[in-house]
């Protein structure tokens, strides 16, 4: 098992602001940037457990408004963390419960480029439903990390048997959500640095939901399926989190 080390593969740039919910979580001290992140309300973002596990908010900020990070911005918006809370389940070894939310110190402000998404249907599985996976990775396996414009790919949801049965050494959890392309899973992929980040569904309506978060994958674009945190599963331990803190 390989944790993406941060991109997008085969994805184009996204239209500024398209992602409102999209969030930076970067280091303090250097400004940079090493995991994606979804804004869930105006002070909750949520993110990997993988990302989280260990940092102190102290150290951490969060970005959001973020489009092109070598430009100036009105829109952009840098937020301290008040606190962190990674899922008290999660297992590094096999990536099981990787989730985690993050608290601002203060409201982030909302407008027509910021904004939240919308929770999935816990009982939607989503599967052969078209995807997008956002985030500022690398656009290559063991690429730089990291592009300055905010890039997308779009990918199909495979079934949970369908990812198992392609990942011969680990094994796909209940918990857990894939997507690939339809080209023998080469040209299109999350990466390294967009660990974190959201695996979003538009429904019939236009509506986005947070289908999932970049967890883990063998490579990126390698012919293995990424491996996305299922957040429908995870709702009741975001939603009471969230109210209890």
């Amino acid at each position: 098992m390989e944790l993406p080390p941060g991109k997008i593969v085969g994805g184009i740039e996204a239209r500024p602001y398209e992602f409102p919910w999209q969030v930076s979580v970067r280091r303090k001290s250097s400004d940079s940037h090493f995991c994606g992140g979804s804004i869930i309300n105006d002070r909750w973002v949520v993110c990997a457990a993988h990302c989280m596990q260990g940092e102190s908010p102290a150290l951490v900020s969060l970005v959001v408004g973020e489009h092109d990070s070598s430009a100036a911005s009105t829109v952009r918006q840098t937020h301290d963390v008040d606190s962190i809370f990674v899922n008290e389940n999660y297992d590094p070894r096999t990536l099981e419960n990787d989730v985690s939310v993050i608290k601002t110190a203060i409201a982030i402000t909302f407008d027509i480029n910021v904004g939240p998404i919308c929770a999935p249907d816990p009982a939607n599985d989503y599967v052969y439903r078209k995807s997008q996976c956002s985030g500022w990775g690398t656009i290559n396996s063991g690429g730089i990390c990291c592009p300055a414009v905010l890039r997308y790919v779009t990918l199909n949801i495979t079934t949970n048997a369908f990812c198992d049965a392609v990942y011969t050494s680990d094994t796909i959890y209940d918990d857990m959500i894939c997507a690939t392309d339809n080209t023998g899973m080469t040209d299109r992929d999350s990466c390294q640095g967009d660990s974190g980040g959201p695996l979003s569904v538009k429904d019939g309506s236009g509506i986005f939901s947070l289908g999932g978060i970049v967890s883990w994958g063998i490579g990126c674009a390698s012919g293995y399926p990424g491996v996305y945190s299922r957040v429908g599963f995870h709702a009741g331990w975001i939603t009471d989190t969230i109210t209890n803190n």
